[in-house]
């Protein structure tokens, strides 16, 4: 599995008087932008590596492996990217809606996995994506 993930962020509007504390806790209130019935949201693709490559985690492993990223390893950097974004962008209006791992692409007569591809923002019902490029 390749060490990226997806993050999708969406429009929020920012509603209410700011909160007393807002100056020392940075907390605004604010809702999903849901005009014309649907969210309009950013797909935004982000490369990981691992920051602890080459430093020594048990005398018996080689030093210079990278730990493998796996599945559970994923859902947990999109978490805490997802949570990094939300406070980098304090003052802007979007925020995390939710991530996506990249998926295997599977030959179906052997069984191996020939590839990765990384899931489209998804929900067309519901949502409006636009690239990524403008975040």
């Amino acid at each position: 599995m390749p060490p990226m993930i997806v993050l999708i962020v969406c429009k929020v509007l920012f509603v209410g008087a700011p909160d007393d504390n807002a100056k020392f806790t940075g907390w605004r209130a604010t809702e999903w932008d849901l005009s014309q019935g649907m969210m309009h949201c950013r797909r935004r693709e982000i490369r990981l590596y691992d920051p602890v490559e080459g430093a020594v985690r048990d005398p018996n492993d080689d030093p210079t492996a990278p730990l493998p990223f796996t599945p559970t390893a994923c859902n947990r950097a999109g978490v805490m990217q997802g949570a990094q974004f939300d406070a980098d962008n304090r003052d802007k209006p979007w925020r995390f809606w939710r991530f996506a791992c990249p998926t295997p692409t599977v030959d179906t007569v052997t069984g191996e996995v020939i590839g990765w591809s990384l899931p489209d923002c998804g929900h067309r019902d519901i949502v409006i994506c636009e690239t990524d490029s403008v975040i």
